[in-house]
């Protein structure tokens, strides 16, 4: 496999956590959330009832801290 291809599988692979508010949890062990961009979705797991949560693979996997934040676009 060239280096070029074993990089870009490398990135691609990869899963990335992110961090979103949630909305409401329901009664299914589903949540539904909120991303900074203002859109919503339903993910699994319900162990975070308010607030933030990262999120990772349609998951949440842990609390998050509720802490400020800055958009920047390039």
């Amino acid at each position: 496999m060239s280096n070029t291809l074993q990089r870009l599988t490398g990135v691609l692979t990869k899963s990335h956590k992110t961090i979103v508010k949630v909305v409401s949890v329901n009664a299914n062990g589903t949540t539904l959330v909120k991303f900074n961009d203002g859109s919503e979705s339903v993910v699994l797991g319900d162990s975070v009832q308010s607030g933030s949560a990262y999120i990772e693979n349609g998951r949440i996997i842990g609390p998050a801290p509720d802490l400020p934040f800055t958009e920047i676009e390039v």
